[in-house]
């Protein structure tokens, strides 16, 4: 297991953004919340996942609402880690734009923007900044360089995420990623253009983010680990 994914406690997000992947889950994201009902179970899976996992380089803190509204399991995660295995690579995806003193505590900080607008208006921190662009329709007929002009010169990663829909799960969800996902022609170019691109930063596209096999596994807020997205406990 190369790459983990730690989830925080889902709570109302104060966002909301209408394409979320979390709103698609047919388990409507309840699990246990063990950080705070069995503390000691939580913390000791989440060490053995690390102990026992000698090829884990890299973790992962994303939620299904903003990650940043729980700022003390965030802040234990990464402590926790840095405890266990200093080694091990720590990103946090965060729709927060706000500056944050936890930014400073990991390696990698990946603001996903949804709307180029927003691209230059980002003031990022942390040690690598990566931008995460969900492909909404507002990136229609932007090529990779009308977008790289947009973005400030300390991202040095950037990661194109498609929308992906519920498979009916959720109509609403599927409504509107179904109007407002970006266009073929434009994620044809992208794609060309990403293809081509032989610059300093690191770019790629990712149109199936939510396919964990063989990419990563998810340690929930119940201490338990799972294989992909819609499992649930046996227990």
């Amino acid at each position: 297991m190369m790459s983990l994914q730690v989830v925080t406690p889902h709570i109302k997000c104060i966002f909301d953004c209408p394409f979320c992947i979390s709103k698609g889950h047919i388990h409507n994201n309840k699990f246990i919340n063990n950080y705070l009902l069995n503390y000691n179970l939580w913390e000791n899976n989440l060490i053995n996942v690390i102990k026992n996992n000698n090829d884990l380089k890299y973790i992962v803190i994303t939620g299904t609402n903003e990650p940043m509204q729980s700022k003390d399991y965030v802040n234990d995660v990464i402590d926790i880690i840095r405890k266990v295995n200093s080694n091990i690579q720590i990103e946090i995806q965060t729709h927060y734009y706000k500056e944050d003193d936890i930014y400073n505590k990991l390696d990698v900080v990946a603001y996903s923007v949804s709307n180029v607008n927003l691209l230059d208006k980002i003031k990022p921190i942390g040690n690598i900044q990566r931008y995460v662009i969900i492909m909404t329709d507002s990136f229609n007929g932007y090529d990779l360089d009308s977008i790289l002009k947009l973005i400030p010169r300390s991202v040095k990663q950037i990661t194109f995420k498609k929308l992906i829909d519920s498979n009916g799960v959720n109509e609403e969800m599927d409504k509107y990623i179904l109007n407002h996902s970006i266009d073929n022609n434009t994620l044809k170019k992208l794609k060309e253009d990403i293809d081509k691109y032989n610059g300093n930063l690191s770019i790629r596209l990712d149109l199936d983010c939510m396919n964990s096999i063989n990419r990563y596994k998810i340690f929930r807020e119940d201490g338990n680990l799972y294989d992909n997205w819609e499992e649930v406990s046996n227990d």
